[in-house]
């Protein structure tokens, strides 16, 4: 991958921001404002590339809006997240990440023997969060 102005800029974004799950309109908006903007072509290519070389991760909300947000490294693995029904905002779930983790690679590991390959699995939780359910306690806090 070329490390072209707005690659780099694609980059910063999502280092400055490794907890968003942002969709191709809010990346596009991102850059113009950090100074590289780019068409809408440009950016799913930009996406689609980040995606494919493992650095983020690609996901359909409940909305059916493709979101990216950075690929869990390492230990953390497919990180279960939290997607609120309101608002859209995703959180990732790290609590009891390692029981989940483990059941994880169970899953895995019995699709594999069955035979299967290129396993990947994307666990998506969906209600409201602390915001929307009660909005007068956020606004207090």
């Amino acid at each position: 991958m070329r490390a072209t102005r707005a690659t780099r800029a694609l980059a910063a974004l999502y280092e400055a921001r490794p907890d968003a799950a942002l969709s191709e309109s809010e990346v596009e908006a991102a850059l113009t404002t950090a100074g590289a903007p780019v068409n809408r072509v440009t950016v799913y290519r930009m996406l689609d590339r980040f995606a494919v070389a493992g650095l983020l991760h690609k996901q359909v909300d409940a909305a059916r809006v493709t979101r990216y947000a950075r690929a869990p490294q390492g230990e953390e693995g497919a990180a279960p997240r939290f997607e609120c029904d309101d608002c859209h905002r995703q959180f990732r779930l790290s609590e009891g990440s390692a029981k989940v983790q483990t059941a994880l690679k169970q899953v895995l590991q019995a699709l594999a023997t069955a035979g299967h390959e290129s396993l990947a699995v994307d666990i998506a939780v969906r209600g409201r969060c602390a915001g929307c359910a009660h909005p007068s306690e956020g606004a207090a806090a």
